[in-house]
């Protein structure tokens, strides 16, 4: 009897969980459109669009970020850049014009193209956010379209 009771407790425990919901975000390069689960965002994105700077795709950071479920914490002082995924659990911090990073609160990786800033806008290597916060990404060439994905 306290077997079938055991199942029936962890079956009710998996229905009850709450399962977080796949966001995908696609930006093309020289567009200023972003499309977030299919549907183009209204906004006045004029100087968000993604641009390829030493073969490597550059993207507004925040709109990316935030359509995503993370955050985006600027220090104008510092010029420092935290990012952070929606459950807290990685952090990603940049400084503009700087290819050395901090993950997790340890020396991360040099980025091969730092984070500019273009007319107010922060642009950061999509590849290297998304990778350290826990995003798949994907690149089509012949549509110059970047998707990445929150699971």
């Amino acid at each position: 009897m306290f077997r079938s009771l055991g199942l029936g407790a962890a079956a009710v425990l998996v229905i009850a969980t709450p399962v977080a919901a796949q966001t995908t975000v696609q930006l093309q390069i020289g567009s200023s459109e972003i499309v977030v689960n299919g549907a183009v965002q209204p906004a006045d994105m004029h100087g968000f669009e993604p641009i390829i700077v030493d073969g490597r795709a550059i993207v507004p950071l925040r709109p990316v970020i935030e359509a995503l479920g993370g955050t985006v914490s600027w220090s104008s002082d510092l010029r420092l850049i935290t990012v952070r995924d929606s459950i807290g659990e990685n952090e990603v911090i940049l400084k503009i014009n700087s290819r050395d990073s901090v993950v997790n609160a340890r020396t991360g990786p040099r980025l091969d193209v730092p984070p500019i800033l273009i007319d107010g806008v922060t642009k950061v290597p999509i590849s290297f956010v998304s990778a350290h916060l826990g995003f798949d990404i994907e690149w089509d060439e012949e549509a110059r379209t970047i998707t990445i994905i929150n699971q």
